[in-house]
C-alpha cells in the first residue's frame, strides 16, 4: 500500500529516505476534499519517526502524514486497509463495529519511506511505501508535536505557527554533572558546554532517546532564552 507523506508546507525539503521506528503523534480534523464521488471528509494520521530535523528550531524529530483518508471501516476502505497493514492482522469485530482512532495516538509502527519525483521532475515527495507493526521495543513521542486542533489559526498568509513553548523549570538535565539540574536554571556556562560538547554527541547518536530530543529543544530554547535577557539588559544601559 502506497500512502502519500508530507514534511511540513511543499518548500521545505523533504524527509529524508528512512525505514525503522515510527509513533503516531496525531489524528487531524476532519477536512472537507473534493473528490471524484464529491466533497468528501477525510483526516490524516501523523508519525513522528526516529530521525531528527536539524533545520528547526527548536531541533525536533521528523512527522510524516498520511495521505487523506474517508474515517470509514468498510472492507474497501483504504483505512481499513492501513490499520491492517499497521496492526499486522485483520480488524477485530469488536474493532470494526466501534474503533476510536483517537486511542491510536502513541501506537507505534514501522514505516519505510522512499523519494519519488513529481511528473515534471521539479520536486521531491517522501513517500511513506509501507507501514508495518513495530515487532520490538517501541518509540514514544518526544513531546514536542502540537496536535493540529490544538494550533491556534494560520495567519492571513498561512504561516506555520511557531512551536510551542516548552516549560524549561519541568525539564531537567539527564546526563553529566547538571544532572537533575532544571534547565531554566542552568547559567550561560552550563548552558553553552552542553550546547557545545553533549548536543553534537547526542544528536549523532542513531539510538537518540525521546528524553535525549527534548533535552536537546530545551537547551536550544535556554540559550534563546539567555540571548533575549542578554539584549534586554544591553538596551537598559543606553545613556537615553
Amino acid at each position: 500500500m502506497i500512502i502519500s507523506a508530507s514534511c511540513g508546507k511543499k518548500d521545505y525539503a523533504p524527509c529524508p529516505e528512512y525505514t525503522g521506528k515510527a509513533v503516531c503523534v496525531d489524528v487531524t480534523p476532519l477536512k472537507e476534499y473534493e473528490t471524484e464521488y464529491g466533497t468528501k471528509k477525510k483526516f490524516k494520521f501523523a508519525f513522528e519517526i526516529d530521525l531528527i530535523d536539524d533545520t528547526r528550531d527548536p531541533v525536533q524529530p521528523w512527522v510524516v502524514f498520511t495521505k487523506p483518508m474517508v474515517p470509514s471501516l468498510h472492507e474497501k476502505a483504504a483505512l481499513t486497509k492501513f490499520l491492517k497493514d499497521w496492526f499486522g492482522r485483520a480488524l477485530t469485530p469488536q474493532e470494526n463495529k466501534a474503533l476510536d482512532i483517537e486511542s491510536l495516538i502513541g501506537k507505534s509502527a514501522t514505516l519505510v519511506i522512499a523519494h519519488e519525483q513529481s511528473a515534471d521532475g521539479t520536486k521531491t515527495y517522501a513517500n511513506i511505501k509501507l507501514i508495518m507493526p513495530l515487532k520490538q521495543g517501541e518509540l514514544k513521542p518526544s513531546g514536542q508535536w502540537v496536535r493540529l486542533k490544538d494550533r491556534p489559526p494560520k495567519d492571513e498568509q498561512g504561516q506555520t505557527q511557531a512551536p510551542a513553548k516548552l516549560d524549561l523549570s519541568k525539564i531537567q538535565v539527564h546526563v553529566g554533572k547538571f544532572r537533575g539540574t532544571p534547565v531554566s536554571e542552568l547559567t550561560e556556562t552550563a548552558v553553552n558546554g552542553l550546547a557545545e560538547v553533549w548536543v553534537p554527541k547526542a544528536m549523532a547518536n542513531k539510538d537518540i532517546t525521546a528524553e535525549d530530543k527534548r533535552l536537546i529543544a530545551a537547551i536550544n530554547a535556554r540559550l534563546e532564552e539567555i540571548k533575549a535577557n542578554k539584549e534586554i539588559t544591553d538596551s537598559d544601559d543606553l545613556p537615553f
